[in-house]
């Protein structure tokens, strides 16, 4: 059995390609901001949004039985009374809310707060962070609670609401 010896020049494009999976995964939010403040604006927002799980998906669908994933968002803000705080309805895409958001300078890849939104694929989906690294979105076959992690599609950045005080 003849052993190969590939040496420092392989370990080169291993490194790379670890570096490169996990910076294109969300990292974990810090402890601190993963408290959800009981009666806070972020726990009325977040129970409006999962009052919505089982609700059918609507490409274009702002509710209130069926919804788009940048419709749930804006209803469940709206209902609360804080739809300030996501353009006034300005803003229909996940894209355009991420580069609203974007824009001012309220972006993280790496902390989030309950109530925050969450968006994958550059903007091509929109959630709502629920803490402990959730989200509820309306995904294709309905609204769901799921993992930030779970999409296929690319974590891209958490957008800061500051619902959560």
């Amino acid at each position: 059995m003849r052993v190969l010896s590939l040496g420092a020049k392989a370990f080169i494009p291993a490194a790379l390609a670890v570096s490169l999976l996990a910076s294109s995964a969300p990292a974990a939010p810090a402890s601190a901001y993963t408290a959800l403040v009981p009666g806070s604006e972020a726990a009325q927002i977040i129970k409006i949004a999962k009052a919505q799980v089982g609700d059918r998906y609507r490409y274009g669908a702002m509710g209130p039985s069926s919804f788009d994933c940048s419709g749930l968002v804006l209803y469940s803000f709206k209902t609360t009374g804080d739809y300030g705080v996501v353009g006034s309805g300005k803003y229909r895409s996940a894209r355009s809310l991420y580069y609203w958001f974007r824009n001012r300078g309220l972006t993280s890849t790496t902390r989030a707060a309950p109530g925050d939104l969450v968006i994958w694929g550059g903007g091509s989906h929109a959630g709502i962070y629920i803490g402990n690294g959730y989200a509820v979105s309306a995904l294709t076959r309905g609204v769901r609670v799921h993992r930030v992690s779970a999409l296929t599609t690319r974590f891209t950045a958490y957008l800061r609401t500051g619902m959560n005080r």
